[in-house]
């Protein structure tokens, strides 16, 4: 590709660091199995976490810098605000892809066409601040309207194309970003759905749900459920609630901690269905990966959960208490009763939308757009072209 400066290379990746070995880093690490030999640039580098096949550059660097990466919190938001506005590594490529929104702090090179990958906008400030209390959380409520309306989004209107992990987040940055939505692609995160398969495992008897134990998983509302149903619930995952979880559980409640992929396979593969009930989920890994396994879903009626499920076909969506519609415990005892239209097979092909290959193609098609959206020509082009051919 040659955009007419000199010395330029082609493409480059960049994601916002290697902090949590979560979704967002596995699209990063993803995006550099998609485009082989292009350099991937972390804000800052994790080499317990990144998998053998992946080569990254420390984008933020400096003792300072890296003293605020490790700290976290505050320490951390300033260290990337500050390393991503110039970040000069990436000047020097003609096409630029980001990952996470940190990178939305850079300011790009007029012609260097930028596509943004987007995992979510910024949650507590915007569609979860009725999370916020009132009195001392006043303080609260002014540090974040100064870093999120104005250190961030005014910072979020640069690139070329943003890309979505999902219609949500899509229909989030239209709202809360003030994004054109003709400007944002939708590309659902890779998921290896070929790792999974009914043929894992037999169906057993028990129901499954499996994250991390923390709040907004809402685990908690998962087996309070259960405590009303004569069914059996594995709980595979861990987290810091975990012991209040185990506390709060009957007998018919196991709990397996953290499982390996192996294990992690069989159990999805062997579920009567799995139960999701994260609270507006931006996409949802566990779901897809469930579907993949020719699971049933019951999921929660919120997020990008919500579109998971077809209802009836798949599995079932649920409300939570206090809601208008079926209770997680109606969708188990209807599911119990009726079962689901579709088998395991036709369950395993609808996953294969949110698949690594899906997730590829979506992801060059945005690229392709990008660069010819941002092609520059000169009104008076096509007249002097005109003249040339007329005098000749």
């Amino acid at each position: 590709m040659d955009r007419g400066s000199a010395g330029r290379s082609e493409i480059a990746l960049a994601h916002w660091g290697e902090h949590v070995n979560g979704g967002g880093d596995r699209v990063a690490w993803e995006l550099a199995r998609t485009f082989e030999d292009v350099p991937l640039y972390v804000g800052w580098k994790d080499e317990s976490i990144e998998p053998p096949d992946v080569e990254t550059e420390q984008l933020i660097t400096g003792r300072l810098n890296e003293w605020a990466l490790r700290r976290g919190g505050l320490a951390r938001m300033a260290a990337h605000l500050l390393g991503w506005q110039k970040a000069d590594p990436l000047r020097e490529y003609d096409v630029l892809l980001t990952s996470g929104n940190e990178p939305l702090f850079y300011v790009p090179p007029t012609e260097q066409v930028w596509v943004a990958y987007v995992h979510h906008t910024n949650r507590r400030q915007s569609d979860r601040i009725g999370e916020l209390g009132d009195g001392p959380a006043a303080t609260a409520k002014l540090l974040l309207y100064y870093l999120v309306r104005v250190a961030f989004d005014h910072n979020t209107h640069k690139p070329d194309l943003f890309v979505a992990n999902s219609e949500h987040v899509k229909r989030r940055m239209v709202r809360y970003w003030g994004v054109s939505p003709e400007n944002i692609a939708v590309v659902y995160p890779p998921v290896d759905t070929d790792t999974y398969s009914p043929a894992a495992a037999e169906t057993g008897s028990y129901y499954l749900t499996l994250s991390r134990l923390d709040w907004h998983k809402s685990v908690d509302e998962i087996v309070d459920a259960f405590g009303d149903l004569d069914a059996r619930l594995v709980v595979a995952g861990d987290g810091p609630d975990r012991a209040a979880l185990e506390r709060r559980a009957g007998d018919n409640v196991e709990f397996r901690g953290y499982v390996d992929e192996g294990e992690k396979r069989e159990l999805l593969a062997g579920a009567k269905a799995f139960v999701f009930n994260g609270q507006d989920e931006d996409f949802g890994i566990s779901p897809v990966e469930a579907l993949a396994s020719g699971t049933p879903l019951l999921g929660v009626r919120e997020g990008m959960t919500q579109y998971q499920v077809v209802d009836g076909k798949n599995g079932y969506t649920h409300v939570r208490d206090g809601s208008e519609g079926r209770t997680l415990a109606e969708s188990v005892r209807t599911f119990e009763a009726e079962g689901v239209a579709w088998s395991d097979r036709e369950i395993e092909s609808f996953a294969e939308r949110f698949s690594i290959g899906a997730f590829r193609e979506g992801i060059r098609d945005a690229i392709s757009r990008a660069v010819e959206g941002s092609s520059i020509e000169p009104s008076w082009y096509a007249d002097v072209d005109g003249a040339t051919e007329r005098d000749a």
